[in-house]
């Protein structure tokens, strides 16, 4: 175990909140790369920011690179790595590649695209502006796609009004949706990508066939002619704000393979406007409190909920102490998030994940034990906790995130 006790700041600023001194790790042959394990790193921008668009020409990435002797497989194209590089002319993407980052090509020059099989995930705004891009050809491996991904391009400009779909994926609806819309979401799709169906007013009804495992960030955010959904039972996962502002929502059908609901996915629906204050659970996942919380409140999590969603608990200054059952695996982004008035927390040894945020200005908290079960902490997960004076973290934890413990002035 590594265990935090009056460490010296400077410690817990290089260490703890993972601050990058430069935007990169190392250069080799005119790339820049992150380090993200002991074996894989990223491609990353070259200078202070994402606006130094350094990269021109033909840009070809190696599968391996080497540095001070060390090899590194080249797993993914970061955040922003060729952002704005309107001289690159191509980009040689090798198999080793899994995820392409968001804004990766963002406002590039390039005018076609082929990604390769081993790619399973391309981020929000990847080819956004990339007004040149006619061709693109993405394999069957790719799974997700973020939202607006290929939003103003000359590919996605071309296609015709309606449902546009990438593969088995549902991209997005182009085009303005008339008033009294239906849409039944073809068989096979395995995905609903975010924002999918943002702001179509128009949309009164949705069928959503079995085959489908996600619905993305905002997919039906301010959908207010929908009434009611049913989900099916592939699915996994609803990403945050995604029915949001669906005020027309009254009935809403979630099975319990669902395992993690996003940051206010229901919000101002006519479905929970009309659920009592106190603890809103949907199924076995803990949703977020609703209403006002009074001063000195205890909350015991129900036992069998597998996941607190994010902005569950956010700015409840009025919760003192919280009990999570054994059952829980994650804490969503967020989700205690400004509960000043915690003074102590005990997360169970079930916990894997720890979202962005989680904890962030809780600063009636002294000592946090990170449980063995734990792998990852994300990005400004315990900022400002300005009264933690104590952090224990086990070795089982391989990603801590950007500033995770930036502000705790009592870790000195």
């Amino acid at each position: 175990m590594k265990k935090f006790l009056q460490i010296p700041l400077l410690l817990v600023a290089l260490f703890l909140t993972s601050i990058p001194i430069s935007a990169h790790d190392f250069e080799v042959d005119g790339i820049y790369y992150n380090i993200l394990s002991p074996t894989t790193v990223e491609v990353t921008y070259e200078g202070s920011s994402v606006e130094s668009a350094t990269y021109t020409g033909a840009v070809t990435i190696p599968e391996i690179v080497t540095n001070s002797g060390i090899s590194y497989s080249v797993t993914s194209i970061g955040y922003s790595a060729f952002y704005r590089c309107t001289g690159l002319t191509s980009v040689t993407i090798p198999n080793s590649v899994t995820e392409i980052g968001v804004y990766a090509f963002y406002y590039c020059a390039l005018t076609s695209v082929t990604i390769g099989n081993s790619v399973t995930s391309i981020g929000d705004y990847a080819f956004q502006g990339c007004t040149g891009l006619t061709s693109v050809t993405i394999p069957n491996s790719v799974t997700e796609i973020g939202r607006a991904a290929f939003g103003d391009t000359s590919w996605y400009n071309n296609q015709p009004d309606g449902v546009v779909y990438i593969n088995n994926i549902l991209y997005q609806y182009k085009g303005t949706m008339p008033a009294g819309t239906s849409i039944d979401i073809k068989e096979g799709t395995i995905s609903i990508c975010g924002s999918a169906f943002s702001g179509c007013i128009g949309l009164t009804s949705v069928t959503i066939p079995n085959s489908v495992t996600s619905i993305g960030y905002s997919a039906f955010y301010r959908c207010i002619g929908l009434t009611s959904v049913t989900i099916p039972n592939s699915v996994t996962s609803i990403g945050n704000y995604a029915f949001q502002g669906c005020s027309g929502l009254t009935s809403v059908t979630i099975p319990n393979s669902v395992t993690e609901i996003g940051s206010d996915a229901f919000d101002d629906t006519s479905w929970y406007n009309n659920q009592p204050d106190g603890v809103v659970y949907i199924n076995n996942i803990l949703y977020k409190y609703k209403g006002t919380m009074p001063a000195g409140t205890s909350i015991d999590i129900k036992e069998g909920v597998i996941s607190i969603s994010g902005t569950a608990f956010y700015d409840c200054t009025g919760l003192t102490s919280v009990t999570i059952p054994n059952s829980v695996t994650s804490i969503g982004g967020s989700a205690f998030q400004g509960c000043s008035g915690l003074t102590s927390v005990t997360i169970p040894n079930s916990v894997t994940e720890i979202g962005s945020y989680a904890f962030r200005g809780c600063s009636g908290l002294t000592s946090v034990t990170i449980p063995n079960s734990v792998t990852s902490i994300g990005n400004y997960a315990f900022q400002d906790c300005s009264g933690l004076t104590s952090v224990t973290i086990p070795n089982s934890v391989t990603s801590i995130g950007y500033s995770a413990f930036r502000g705790c002035s009592g870790l000195t």
